[in-house]
């Protein structure tokens, strides 16, 4: 999730894109949701999500079966005592019985973890926190759910279209089939290859407006998920990422010069609280870091002042044609930077976390 912190709010990236961020950067963990009093987790593997039998809210699952009518409260109880008798889980009681095949359960625990996440795409006043420590136990996990598949089902089901206005282009913007390869990891309906098809035709997104026939808030709709999805976009969103520019090392030393000035922040922060252990602190969490992160950063050492030092990484010849290594170069900083906010979290507290964060906003981005 390049320049995106790995804690942030639905303002200001909603949950479709950083769902996007999340699938695109392949990311694993967990991602944490706080509206109010309400909490939701996510838990990522390579940038799908997973779910794993322990967070899996199984009465609540059978409650919704009965509730739709799919099963009822016999064929339930029956399940319990089974269930009970045997100390299995309901899962494995209904499919035991031959109350319900696997494939259909297993088909009507996605639906039910899907429609669960749904009301997350409308919402804009949420926060996150996205904690790449905590790493799937392969053995638990039941299901996995393809992020893509998931952000085109939950923009459908959307409502809120003052979010979905405030984040595509305004005016007569010229728009840009980038990525079409993704389409093929999902399946789009009717309206949707109407649209595609459109645009591939129209480029401009006034005249696209004008042709549709959707209408223009459906049509916006469409034009919104394909953003989140990474197949459309301006024009020089594709030049950008596609340019071969040397990436010089006066550019790593302008990129590490702003990382350091956050890396020392945080451990002024972290030293005022806990004194010198505070060093020892953040280079556990590099080192814990680092079977996440590319070659670059595998000798790094942490100063006396918390700062890393940068002849370690340009030893490693990052500067070669191509705009490759500068996204690795900014996905590992990220990751360095996120885990020693974590361990922040750990050492101090959510306070001390969350203010933390507000300052190192203040410090600006790695670009």
């Amino acid at each position: 999730m390049n320049n995106i912190w790995p804690q942030g709010s639905f303002d200001k990236i909603p949950f479709s894109k950083l769902l996007s961020h999340i699938w695109h950067s392949e990311r694993s963990g967990r991602l944490e949701i706080k509206k109010g009093t309400a909490e939701k987790r996510l838990d990522f593997k390579k940038g799908n999500i997973i779910i794993e039998k322990d967070s899996f809210d199984e009465k609540f699952f059978f409650q919704t079966l009965i509730e739709k009518k799919i099963l009822n409260s016999s064929s339930l109880k029956k399940c319990e005592n089974f269930s009970f008798k045997n100390k299995t889980s309901l899962m494995k009681a209904s499919i035991e019985l031959g109350i319900l095949p696997p494939s259909q359960l297993w088909k009507f625990m996605e639906d039910f973890v899907k429609e669960d996440f749904f009301p997350l795409f409308d919402c804009s006043q949420a926060e996150y926190f996205f904690d790449q420590k905590h790493l799937p136990q392969e053995a638990f996990i039941l299901f996995s759910i393809s992020t893509l598949n998931l952000i085109l089902q939950g923009v459908r089901q959307m409502q809120n279209f003052d979010l979905i206005k405030s984040h595509i282009p305004q005016g007569a913007e010229p728009l840009q089939i980038l990525y079409p390869d993704n389409l093929n990891k999902v399946n789009l309906e009717p309206p949707e290859e109407y649209l595609l098809n459109l645009i591939a035709n129209n480029k401009n997104l006034k005249d696209i407006y004008d042709f549709s026939e959707l209408g223009k808030k459906e049509t916006q709709k469409i034009v919104f998920v394909f953003f989140c999805l990474g197949v459309l976009g301006l024009p020089q969103m594709k030049t950008q990422s596609q340019s071969p520019q040397e990436f010089s090392p006066a550019e790593v030393y302008k990129i590490l010069d702003a990382f350091n000035n956050k890396c020392s922040y945080i451990f002024k922060y972290i030293s005022k609280e806990i004194g010198p252990v505070a060093l020892n602190v953040l280079e556990k969490c590099i080192e814990d870091t680092k079977p996440n992160i590319s070659p670059f950063f595998q000798n790094i050492k942490l100063g006396l002042d918390g700062r890393i030092e940068t002849n370690s990484i340009l030893k490693t010849n990052i500067s070669v044609p191509g705009k490759k290594n500068q996204r690795t170069l900014l996905r590992d900083l990220n990751e360095i930077l996120a885990a020693e906010i974590l361990a922040v979290k750990k050492t101090l507290g959510n306070d001390h976390e969350s203010m933390l964060v507000k300052n190192l906003e203040k410090i600006g981005e790695l670009n």
